[in-house]
């Protein structure tokens, strides 16, 4: 794997859990979140709602990355890279934490 850039430099090892502050659902597909303490809703589409089941606490974010990878058959970096600036996304808005 090329080196891709991580913009919170977390370990791929890291395991990440939604923000108890955040209800969501699925629904068709999509992830609806509500930001409670931003008063906004979230939709995530079918991709970002697969990644937002897996934020666990029991899945490190290669793991994440490589059931993206196969489960939508896409290239191993485009996965890890598109993947890292969603999660850090999550992390920066608080929808998600170590």
């Amino acid at each position: 794997m090329n080196k891709i850039d991580n913009p919170l430099n977390l370990p791929l090892s890291t395991r990440l859990k939604k923000s108890e502050n955040v209800p969501w659902r699925i629904i068709e597909g999509e992830a609806i979140l509500v930001d409670v303490d931003k008063n906004k809703v979230i939709h995530l589409n079918q991709t970002g709602a697969e990644i937002w089941n897996y934020l666990d606490n029991k899945n490190a974010i290669l793991d994440i990355i490589t059931h993206i990878q196969e489960k939508f058959e896409i290239d191993e970096d485009i996965a890890k890279k598109d993947i890292l600036e969603f999660i850090s996304q999550l992390v920066e808005k608080g929808l998600v934490t170590e």
